[in-house]
């Protein structure tokens, strides 16, 4: 992946809007992720990506950022919500509560990483002009420039934990209860966090973070023929 230029291919993460042995699970989230990105890479292009000779450096690089944002998703899926956070197996009291603690932990995520980045300002003046170069027939150049744009705002504003706030009213329409078990949930921070890492320890993130990177390297071998 090195010959990957960093600023398309963090622009192709953001580009796309988670009990057996570990060898058996490990098959299991790849056949997931493969699945997942056969139907989101758009069938009718499927002759265009598959040939690498007629890619530019930059539409590889951004191929390979919206690679690993669909394995992060499946993989978060399957090793994270499902066995924790779904209506089948939730660790939480109500299915809001479990969609809380749901994007509680992907934003302690982001948050651990802002820290050790310093921000994501950098980041963020990285992918000016990012989109010049990639040619992907499923976008169009004018959406392509629109979303490098928000995400370049987006890498340029601080860690907030109201985003949590902002997540649910998304799931959850303008549902004042809801709101009130956020709140709930915001006032009481660190220890509500805590709560949730009682339930789901932080090695769990850990091992998903290490899965969706293997993901994501078995996908890009696959799709776009690099190690």
């Amino acid at each position: 992946a090195g010959r990957f230029q960093y600023d398309d291919r963090r622009l192709g993460v953001r580009a796309d809007v988670k009990r057996e042995s570990h060898g058996a699970a490990s098959g299991q989230h790849h056949r997931i992720a493969r699945a997942a990105l056969e139907q989101r890479l758009h069938l009718g292009h499927r002759a265009e990506l598959a040939d690498h000779g007629r890619q530019t450096p930059a539409t590889r690089a951004f191929l390979l950022g919206y690679v690993s944002h669909l394995a992060a998703d499946e993989v978060w899926i399957t090793t994270m919500y499902r066995p924790h956070f779904s209506e089948e197996s939730s660790l939480a009291e109500s299915e809001i509560e479990a969609q809380i603690w749901d994007r509680a932990l992907q934003l302690d995520m982001d948050r651990q990483a802002h820290l050790e980045m310093e921000g994501f300002t950098h980041a963020g003046n990285i992918i000016c002009d990012g989109e010049q170069g990639v040619e992907v027939g499923f976008l169009e150049a004018e959406v392509l420039a629109e979303w490098r744009q928000w995400v370049a705002r987006f890498m340029g504003w601080n860690f907030d934990w109201e985003r949590l706030k902002r997540a649910l009213n998304r799931m959850y329409r303008d549902n004042d209860d809801v709101q009130q078990l956020v709140d709930s949930f915001l006032e009481n921070m660190p220890d509500s966090l805590e709560g949730v890492y009682a339930q789901v320890p932080r090695d769990k993130l850990d091992a998903y973070r290490q899965e969706a990177l293997n993901q994501t390297l078995a996908q890009v071998k696959e799709y776009l023929g690099e190690a």
